[in-house]
């Protein structure tokens, strides 16, 4: 018996194999294209998801040798990202990315007829471009036809699971960063939908993650590789997902996971004020999450590699980045390359490279990435405890748990341990959990967890680390401080 985890990510699809014992048998990864039609704009096309999942899936299951052993799917997905679909089951247009910043006119729409009050304490979250719900408005001011064609809009788990089964569900997880989730009634806002004239018949229905689907229908299962007959379960989104992978399910841990941004999930036991930070729905019942993001961070690091090593790996970037040492040579990087997350939310922020001579080099530039992500994750830490958000260690999965160098920087300053995963694949995980908690073989997702909980190495912080990030850090705010101030 197996079970079928998919993370449809920001730049492409991993799918994992776990058998029943939650060891990961095969994984496989496609990617898909990403558009760029205008500056601030991101843009994907739904369909390209879809080609993706098959052909992930496809070799994931073959690798695997479990085309009739498959007992159950479920998505992970980037989430806020939406898409228009017909009631012909086409997509109207291209989906709109969480990246995309077009839509900061509708932020403000939203912040003089709501408030930024308001919206926190109904749906946990902040006015942003970052959300579903600005995205929507940006269509029915600027595209209005796009809306009219539209049978429902569905965020990339929903378009998923909708091919896969061909029913429209949402899960509270995702649903709680599209601004139109009350977080405490756990019901779709009227409120928030009247006031801009949204028809919420519009929204996909609400589930609990975990909760089965239904079955794959028609073909599906044979373009994806699969002879056996498993149900399709309930998923979440991706930070959501890998929070769970990690076993962050309660107060005093929160994860980090760095991949094409860096974001940090905290299980709170009750929500603590709103303002710099926000707050979602868990893949767990009931529970909450406060949570921040740094929207450029690996994928900065990916930038930093296309345009100094070229056809070079990150082994190379790591061993330079190590020679440059502590510190980066004086090198300060803003990794603002997408606008300003958490806890600045300033969408109109640049990237910037502080101090840099003719004595630096492309090692002096990757350490500072490096550098900069931990120095935004420790400030978030920061106001996470000045939340009363207790954070007692930090859980580091993605990409970025690779490095053995940016997984030692994090400790260091942020001076926590860290625990890396030994499957840092964690967003695929998390999915493979909930498909395993729907199946017959589990009794729910506290009894899966238990199973698929992979083992952590720790990384302590150094005495030498702490003492010199310290004031290099201090040096840091300052800089990040003045240019955010303009």
């Amino acid at each position: 018996m197996h079970f079928l985890g998919i993370d449809a990510g920001t730049t492409g699809v991993t799918v994992g194999v776990y058998d029943a014992d939650g060891n990961l048998v095969a994984k496989s990864y496609s990617e898909f294209e990403t558009y760029y039609p205008q500056p601030g704009w991101v843009e994907q096309d739904a369909e390209h998801w879809w080609n993706s999942i098959i052909d992930a899936c496809r070799q994931a299951v073959k690798i695997a040798k479990a085309s009739d052993s498959i007992a159950a799917i479920a998505v992970a997905n980037q989430r806020e990202t939406i898409v228009p679909v017909g009631r012909d089951g086409e997509p109207v247009s291209r989906a709109i990315v969480w990246q995309d910043r077009r839509c900061r006119e509708e932020v403000e729409l939203i912040k003089e007829r709501i408030g930024e009050e308001k919206v926190a304490r109904i749906t946990g979250l902040k006015p942003d471009p970052y959300f579903s719900l600005p995205k929507i408005l940006w269509w029915m001011r600027n595209r209005p036809e796009v809306i009219e064609k539209s049978w429902k809009l569905m965020l990339v788990h929903d378009y998923i699971v909708y091919r896969l089964t061909g029913e429209v569900v949402t899960d509270y997880s995702n649903a709680s960063r599209t601004m139109l989730l009350d977080l405490n009634s756990r019901k779709w806002c009227d409120e928030i939908a009247a006031e801009f004239n949204l028809d919420l018949s519009l929204m996909p229905d609400l589930v609990n993650s975990g909760e089965v689907v239904g079955e794959i229908r028609g073909n599906v299962a044979e373009k994806l590789g699969i002879s056996s007959n498993p149900v399709v379960v309930a998923g979440g989104g991706d930070q959501q997902c890998s929070a769970l992978a990690q076993g962050v399910v309660e107060e005093g841990s929160v994860k980090s996971t760095t991949g094409t941004g860096t974001f940090m999930v905290a299980p709170v036991e009750k929500v603590r004020g709103h303002g710099d930070i926000i707050y979602s729905a868990h893949v767990l019942p009931g529970i909450n999450v406060g949570e921040v993001s740094i929207f450029t961070t690996g994928s900065l690091l990916s930038w930093v590699k296309k345009a100094f090593y070229h056809g070079e790996g990150y082994d190379v970037i790591n061993e330079e980045a190590e020679k440059s040492g502590v510190g980066a040579r004086g090198v300060f990087i803003l990794p603002f390359f997408s606008g300003a997350g958490c806890p600045h939310w300033n969408p109109e922020a640049k990237g910037v490279i502080f101090g840099l001579t003719l004595a630096h080099n492309r090692g002096d530039i990757a350490r500072a990435v490096m550098e900069a992500v931990a120095f935004e994750v420790r400030s978030n830490i920061e106001v996470m405890e000045n939340k009363g958000i207790s954070i007692e260690e930090l859980r580091l999965d993605g990409g970025a748990a690779n490095s053995r160098l940016w997984n030692q920087i994090f400790a260091d300053v942020t001076g926590r341990k860290c625990l890396v995963s030994s499957d840092v694949e964690a967003t695929a995980r998390g999915a493979a959990i909930l498909a395993a908690s729907g199946s017959d073989s589990f009794n729910g997702i506290d009894d899966a967890l238990t199973t698929f909980l992979p083992d952590f190495t720790e990384v302590m912080p150094s005495e030498d680390g702490m003492g010199k990030y310290e004031e290099i850090y201090s040096k840091y705010v300052q800089i990040r401080d003045a240019y955010l101030k303009g």
